[in-house]
């Protein structure tokens, strides 16, 4: 989502950081000799997430929904803002990237050649930083993939063209550059109403994401992918279907995301609940619990792309400012929204 205006993050990032301190130590006491073969391939991958951390989003440029990244306000991406946040001490960064007004017609679905060589700078410039970097599919998701159930060989046929040509345009670069296939999947644009049905196209385009990247060559043939379930939600039926589909791809190199904006009613500010209370604390612990009980305990590393606080206690247009207003790592003092919503961590 890359947005939202924060109401106060400190308690939150205290207690998702202890939290996942503590899945850490966890994940460490719970091998055996028995899952030894397994633990092997997994923990090469959960290293590589653990090196990861901590992150940041640079949103709300590349994925901004306009004419060029400087439609939502931010200026141009400079190689000084890159190298500023690697002194700063993160060590990856996301890129999210939405493509829409940037692929040509059917049936090729050419990614204009100015667009692809812009990412690759921006990506460029983060791997001389020597930071890991994660690019995407971003607004897509809702612009155009959610209406896959009624044009499902058109959005197919597009999704494959746009990721068979980041794959050879990337086929190359290091490892410490990982693809997420898609941000935050949803059908509701396109009348989906059955989640059966949603989590169907879901693991149809997972699996093509996949098979896309897996056979381009080069160092695609091994490079992390990111997979995320229906809406990159932690809910538990849903981050259940991802785990099903991660399996079925025998894959050793593949990472699963959620991106986490709960405890709702806290979040928002409705309901009473303003303070960081019982009712919030649970939620955290309860969310964790279960996407580490579902990944982390059996060898698949977890990224939380996302997380933050929302800001509809003032009024809907704090979402977009929150978009808008700031790329600056924490600490920082806000000009527009949410300082912290641009910050990510990382599962350990």
């Amino acid at each position: 989502m890359l947005k939202r205006r924060p109401v106060s993050l400190l308690s939150l990032t205290l207690a998702i950081t202890l939290l996942l301190s503590t899945f850490g130590s966890l994940a460490a006491a719970a091998e055996s000799d028995e899952q030894a073969p397994q633990a092997t391939a997994a923990s090469s991958m959960q290293s590589y997430v653990e090196a990861m951390q901590p992150g940041w989003n640079l949103g709300n440029s590349l994925d901004a929904v306009g004419a060029d990244e400087t439609a939502w306000g931010n200026p141009r991406i400079t190689q000084a803002l890159i190298q500023q946040i690697a002194a700063q001490g993160y060590k990856s960064i996301r890129i999210p990237v939405t493509w829409d007004k940037h692929i040509g017609a059917a049936p090729n679905y050419t990614v204009e050649s100015a667009y692809m060589n812009r990412v690759e700078e921006v990506v460029r410039w983060a791997l001389d930083a020597n930071l890991y970097v994660m690019i995407n599919v971003h607004h897509d998701s809702w612009m155009w993939v959610s209406s896959m159930e009624p044009k499902h060989d058109e959005v197919l046929a597009r999704y494959n063209a746009i990721w068979t040509q980041i794959a050879q345009r990337f086929k190359d670069k290091p490892d410490k550059l990982m693809f997420e296939s898609i941000n935050e999947p949803r059908f509701t644009e396109g009348g989906t109403t059955n989640e059966a049905k949603a989590n169907q196209m879901l693991q149809e385009l997972n699996v093509s994401f996949h098979k896309i990247v897996r056979a381009s060559g080069g160092k695609n043939a091994t490079r992390p992918l990111v997979l995320p379930g229906l809406d990159t939600s932690p809910a538990q039926n849903k981050i259940n279907e991802l785990y099903n589909t991660m399996t079925k791809l025998k894959d050793p190199n593949l990472i699963a995301t959620v991106h986490y904006y709960g405890y709702w009613p806290f979040s928002v500010n409705i309901a009473g609940h303003t303070t960081f209370d019982t009712d919030t604390k649970n939620d955290i612990i309860q969310t964790f619990d279960n996407v580490y009980n579902t990944f982390v305990a059996k060898g698949i590393p977890v990224i939380v792309g996302e997380f933050g606080l929302l800001g509809f206690d003032k009024n809907t247009g704090v979402i977009e400012q929150g978009e808008k207003g700031l790329r600056k790592p924490l600490p920082f003092q806000p000009t527009s929204g949410a300082a912290s919503l641009l910050r990510w961590r990382l599962f350990i």
